[in-house]
């Protein structure tokens, strides 16, 4: 009796299968064939990567070698090429070179261009990216206002860069520049406040905030309801960069 029993059970569960079959079976195949073509697309992607990694390392050195032996504008040229026909890391090392070969011929702007090309390259790591925007904020600093350097310099800051202190020191020859004096001396406090940094720039900002002194002495006098003879003469209302700009034009 009980083998009667099993056999029913058996019919059952084959006719429940072949049911399920019936109605699944085309989406457990293409489920299948899905992950076959997957397998085989990624093992393809990879192999593929590596050769054309390969490829361009190998097209990046002899473009490097080259240009040992070609002049700055030309080697540049090359250079350009190079990473405008690539992506990925060899690019990013070639727009470094370029904007290098750029600074050697003479050719700031289209320098700082390539490093400004490069710290918005996504497939460049995040210290280089930073270094890039430091040396092309170093190449522009000179035309661009004070505002336009906070806006590309405060980003590494408030990300903690590696190359924050390099920001809070371009940021502070800025303002001082601009005659805004108070905001210059907190960017070089900043940097004496930074644990690592190294000796040449802590001097430096030691230097300027003894240049800013009288500066800031002077505008907290100001405040106290005092005036130097240059503000006075400008009607009260002359910043201490004006002042002397004042006293120059009247050859004092």
């Amino acid at each position: 009796m009980s083998d009667i029993f099993r056999e029913v059970e058996q019919d059952l569960r084959r006719e429940q299968a072949s049911r399920l079959w019936e109605k699944y079976g085309l989406y457990v195949i293409g489920l299948a064939v899905a992950i076959v073509v997957v397998a085989a697309a990624t093992v393809g992607w990879r192999e593929w990567s590596k050769s054309v990694n390969e490829a361009a390392s190998a097209r990046y050195d002899e473009v490097v070698a080259a240009a040992q032996n070609e002049e700055p504008a030309e080697a540049a040229e090359a250079l350009k090429l190079f990473a405008d026909d690539n992506a990925g890391g060899y690019a990013v090392l070639a727009r470094l070179q370029e904007a290098d070969r750029l600074m050697e011929a003479g050719k700031t702007e289209e320098a700082a261009r390539a490093f400004e090309a490069v710290a918005g390259d996504s497939d460049a790591t995040e210290i280089l990216r930073g270094m890039a925007s430091i040396k092309a904020m170093l190449l522009t600093l000179d035309k661009a206002s004070l505002d336009d350097v906070k806006a590309r310099m405060m980003p590494l800051v408030e990300a903690r860069s590696p190359w924050a202190s390099n920001a809070h020191e371009l940021m502070g020859l800025a303002a001082y520049r601009a005659g805004d004096y108070q905001f210059a001396n907190e960017q070089f406090q900043a940097i004496l406040e930074s644990q690592s940094i190294p000796p040449g720039m802590r001097d430096r900002a030691h230097v300027m905030q003894a240049v800013l002194a009288p500066h800031l002495d002077t505008a907290a006098g100001g405040a106290d309801g005092t005036q130097d003879e240059a503000t006075a003469q400008t009607g009260g209302d002359a910043s201490p960069a004006e002042a002397e700009t004042t006293d120059a034009a009247n050859g004092k």
